[in-house]
């Protein structure tokens, strides 16, 4: 099948659609979870319509995207634009609530204004979550497409091949080897975007620990250091005339004799 010319041009029609559709759902849900994560009062408007619509399968949706979009290549990128959307759209609101606060206001106290502060720090900081939304939005991506084309059909895809698969007496071994190619392709796309977090976010491996400076050579030849000059001990101080003890203050008047008077 790798070098089969027809399995090869399906297998493209279904990659073609499968990345077009994700490409427009990064491209609406991006900004969008920026422009809601930026303002709470926009966010809370929409929190509404955001509930109501995510939880809607895109399968479910796979009559009306025949009724509205004639061609089936449009069907397939439409439903894949829906169901990738959900996903990077949410990963992109928890990435902005995720921001450390102190942060935004240093950068507005050293004069920056909404869009600096949202191109510096805030994308910045929800860029792993973005990541993140985009692999689990290209795994849902890869089966809405196999299963918009299983149901609408079309002049190619994976979907249609392995409907060909079950018509005129049946091929199973080719029906399972295009099952696997679906994982193969769904394998390779998160290999990839793995990649692409560990290259431009930073999230590869730590770098090695700085190696220890030499200790540096003495100007004696190598000899040990001398050793300290010795001190003497500083002589205690002496209880002064008439005193008991250090610190102790003189009795008035003098000696006493020993009948109790005084000299």
């Amino acid at each position: 099948m790798a070098v089969d010319d027809g399995f090869l041009g399906d297998l493209w029609v279904t990659v073609s659609a499968w990345l077009s559709g994700l490409g427009l759902a990064v491209l609406f849900a991006v900004p969008a979870g920026l422009l809601l994560g930026s303002l709470p009062w926009l966010d809370t408007a929409a929190l509404a319509v955001v509930e109501l619509a995510r939880p809607i399968p895109s399968v479910a949706l796979i009559p009306l995207a025949i009724l509205v979009f004639v061609e089936p290549d449009r069907v397939e990128r439409a439903l894949v634009c829906y169901a990738a959307l959900w996903p990077i759209l949410l990963n992109t609101l928890y990435g902005l609530r995720d921001v450390d606060p102190v942060a935004k206001e240093t950068l507005r106290s050293f004069g920056f204004g909404v869009v600096g502060v949202l191109w510096r720090v805030s994308l910045p900081s929800a860029g792993p979550f973005v990541v993140t939304g985009v692999r689990i939005a290209a795994s849902v991506g890869l089966i809405v497409v196999v299963s918009a084309e299983l149901r609408a059909g079309g002049d190619g895809g994976l979907g249609v091949y392995l409907l060909d698969t079950q018509s005129g007496g049946g091929r199973p071994d080719l029906m399972v080897a295009g099952a696997c190619w679906a994982g193969v392709l769904g394998v390779l796309a998160n290999g990839g975007l793995v990649w692409v977090e560990r290259r431009l976010l930073g999230g590869g491996e730590p770098p090695p620990p700085h190696p220890r400076r030499p200790p540096r050579p003495s100007h004696n030849g190598g000899a040990p250091p001398p050793p300290p000059p010795h001190r003497p001990e500083r002589p205690r101080p002496q209880t002064p005339d008439g005193l008991k003890e250090p610190g102790t203050l003189k009795e008035p008047g003098g000696p006493k004799e020993p009948g109790g008077t005084k000299r």
